[in-house]
C-alpha cells in the first residue's frame, strides 16, 4: 500500500478541490477534442485524457493511504471515501466514453455528443463550486445551489439519452452504427450520473452535519 507520511498541513479538503479541479479539465479537454475531432489524432488525444485520469487516481490512493493511519478526520471515513471514490469516477467516466469513441472508430461527432459535453462540462463546474466551499458546508449557499443544478443537468442529460436513441432507430439505417453510436451515448449518459453521484454524496455529508 502506498503510504503517505503524516503532515499538519494535509487537508482532504485541498485533495477534493485537486480533484475535482482535474474533472473540470478532463471535461474541457474532452469538449475540446469532440469540437475539433480528428480521427488520425484521436490516440494522441486520448493519452492526454488518461494522464488527467491516472493524476486524479493518484489523489485517490494517496488520500486512502493518508486515510488509513488517520485518527482524526474532519469528516466521517465512510464519507471521505465516497467523495473520494465519486470524484474519481466522473474522470473515469469522461476517459471511457473516449475510449469507446476510438474503439468504435467514430467518424463523425454528433450534434447530441456535443449536447451531452455541454451538460457534462456545466456539471463539472458546478461540482467543482460545491467542492470548493465544501469546508463551509454547515453554512454554504454555494453547495446547495450547485447540487439543485447537477441534479436538474442529469434530468436534461437522460431526457437527451432518450431522444437522441429514438432518433437513432429512426433515421440510421446502419445497424453497426446505430449500435456504436447507442453505446456512445450510453456512456456520456453514465457520466452525467457519475456528476450526480458525487453530488448526492455531497448533499449526505452536508445532512449528517446539519
Amino acid at each position: 500500500m502506498l503510504m503517505r507520511k503524516k503532515t499538519k498541513e494535509y487537508s482532504y479538503y485541498q485533495e477534493f478541490i485537486e480533484v475535482s479541479a482535474m474533472a473540470v479539465s478532463a471535461a474541457k479537454l474532452m469538449t475540446s477534442i469532440l469540437a475539433d475531432y480528428n480521427l488520425e489524432t484521436l490516440e494522441a488525444r486520448l493519452k492526454e485524457l488518461h494522464e488527467i485520469e491516472h493524476a486524479a487516481d493518484q489523489k485517490k490512493h494517496e488520500m486512502m493511504s493518508y486515510l488509513y493511519s488517520d485518527f482524526l478526520p474532519p469528516l466521517e471515513r465512510e464519507d471521505i471515501i465516497d467523495l473520494a471514490g465519486e470524484l474519481d469516477t466522473t474522470i473515469d467516466t469522461i476517459e471511457d466514453t473516449l475510449i469507446h469513441i476510438d474503439i468504435y472508430q467514430i467518424q463523425k461527432i454528433t450534434p447530441a455528443m456535443l449536447k451531452f459535453m455541454e451538460i457534462i462540462e456545466k456539471s463539472a463546474l458546478n461540482l467543482d463550486e460545491a467542492i470548493n466551499d465544501l469546508k463551509n458546508f454547515k453554512k454554504s449557499k454555494i453547495i446547495k445551489e450547485a447540487i439543485i443544478t447537477i441534479n436538474r443537468l442529469e434530468k436534461q442529460g437522460d431526457s437527451l439519452y432518450t431522444r437522441s436513441v429514438k432518433k437513432l432507430f429512426v433515421e440510421q439505417k446502419d445497424a453497426l452504427t446505430t449500435m456504436a453510436t447507442t453505446n456512445i451515448y450510453d456512456r456520456f449518459e453514465r457520466a452525467t450520473d457519475s456528476f450526480e453521484a458525487a453530488a448526492d454524496v455531497i448533499e449526505r455529508i452536508v445532512l449528517k452535519n446539519s
